[in-house]
């Protein structure tokens, strides 16, 4: 039978966590982060074809208010991994964010790290809820079949960098829920866009937007835009 375990009271103390800031030492760092010589690890002058004109750019007065869910998460080993590539550093992770113990707070550091702005190479406390919500959502796409990594795109975005975007991309939001660590951008190698879609809704994620090569998650109030 599959424990279920149910994070209420746990996830408190992990969002207050501070800002870090790492610097990168090599392919392989002590925190099990994988990445090829394929291209540079921070590239400045890279910028990305992948957004287009639909995250909401208005300022929203409840957009700060935290969804009030609780992740229904699977501890069971065969399940509880979180499988991810960094589709711009080309870096792997493997993560156990949830044990029966509770919430595994290093665990979560290797993936704030993991999620940090490439391009500045800074590390923000990623929102735990969503890191969990994306356990979640595999989770349910591998009861479908899903046996990939999650191609992850986008998880903390330093103002600098979303100053950049804004001036050289189309459809990047002046007040991103990126700025603060609340947003994950990702999508699931052969699984469609409309069924990733579906999934995150169903699970009642918060904010979901539908982009043609990706979906945007957040922890913001449930509100659909794009293809969602």
């Amino acid at each position: 039978m599959q424990r279920r375990v149910f994070l209420n009271g746990l996830l408190a103390g992990v969002c207050a966590a501070p800002t870090l800031a790492h610097g990168l030492a090599g392919a392989v760092d002590q925190n099990g982060l994988f990445s090829s010589a394929k291209r540079p690890l921070i590239d400045l002058e890279n910028g990305t074809s992948l957004f287009d004109p639909f995250e909401p750019d208005e300022p929203d007065p409840n957009l700060g208010e935290v969804v009030t869910r609780v992740p229904n998460v699977s501890i069971d080993l065969n399940e509880n991994e979180l499988a991810l590539w960094n589709a711009n550093t080309d870096e792997h992770i493997r993560l156990r964010p949830i044990t029966s113990m509770g919430i595994d707070h290093q665990e979560l550091a290797r993936a704030n790290r993991f999620m940090r702005d490439w391009r500045r190479n800074e590390v923000k406390t990623v929102d735990p809820t969503l890191i969990l919500g994306l356990l979640e959502l595999q989770q349910r796409a591998r009861r479908n079949g899903f046996r990939d990594e999650i191609r992850f795109l986008s998880g903390y975005r330093s103002p600098q960098t979303n100053e950049m975007l804004r001036r050289t991309t189309r459809g990047v939001a002046k007040y991103s829920m990126h700025l603060d660590a609340r947003a994950i951008d990702f999508s699931l190698p052969g699984v469609s866009i409309r069924d990733t879609i579906k999934m995150a809704k169903d699970l009642g994620l918060g904010g979901v937007g539908g982009y043609p090569s990706f979906v945007h998650i957040d922890s913001g109030r449930r509100r659909y835009w794009g293809t969602a």
